[in-house]
């Protein structure tokens, strides 16, 4: 199965084409949040990705996470998937949005922690997430600074999944990195095609 990973369009025009012209060639998608600044143009946007091929949508720390949602329910080939799991082939993928508190919608680490026990007990586990697991090649801002979860580097590194794809991290796109067995990818704009 071909699978576009995508994260952090940001409303960017030529990003948002170049992903809408990706998609009818993939069997499904997953996109990885902040498709806009802020919140503003959520609707304008994803509506360029309504192509007929089936996108699991989380937020990240720019969306609205409930206006996202009801996006989703308006289009049928959306899927809101924050907190949620779906297989697909032979893995499961489960999803995870947000980002720190302060924007729109940012997790603590305990909210982070609630979510991922969820996925615990899931075979041939993928996980689709906005922040990437904390202290990892993918986790450097331009500043130095590290800003993934903590709690999902835990997970992780206990669960040992088969791979993270994960966003946010605008000058981690095309880092990858591993934590024990798991795959680590760092997605963005560009997006990512992979045959899983």
């Amino acid at each position: 199965m071909r699978i576009l990973f995508f994260s952090d369009l940001h409303g960017d025009q030529d990003a948002v084409s170049r992903i809408s012209q990706q998609l009818p060639e993939m069997d499904v998608a997953f996109g990885l949040g902040d498709f806009v600044s802020f919140g503003r143009g959520l609707d304008e946007i994803l509506e360029h990705l309504d192509v007929g091929t089936d996108v699991y949508l989380l937020p990240g720390n720019h969306d609205d996470a409930k206006e996202l949602k009801l996006i989703c329910k308006e289009h049928p080939h959306f899927t809101y998937f924050h907190g949620e799991h779906v297989v697909v082939g032979t893995k499961t993928f489960a999803g995870l949005g947000g980002g720190k508190p302060g924007l729109p919608f940012g997790l603590s680490e305990e909210n982070v922690q609630q979510i991922l026990k969820r996925f615990m007990s899931l075979e041939n586990l993928v996980l689709v997430t906005h922040t990437p697991p904390y202290g990892t090649a993918g986790d450097r801002a331009w500043s130095g600074a590290h800003i993934g979860y903590q709690s999902l580097r835990d997970f992780v590194t206990e669960v040992q999944p088969i791979a993270v794809y994960s966003g946010h991290v605008h000058e981690a796109e095309g880092t990858t990195d591993s934590l024990g067995a798991t795959q680590l990818f760092m997605v963005g704009k560009g997006g990512l095609v992979h045959d899983v």
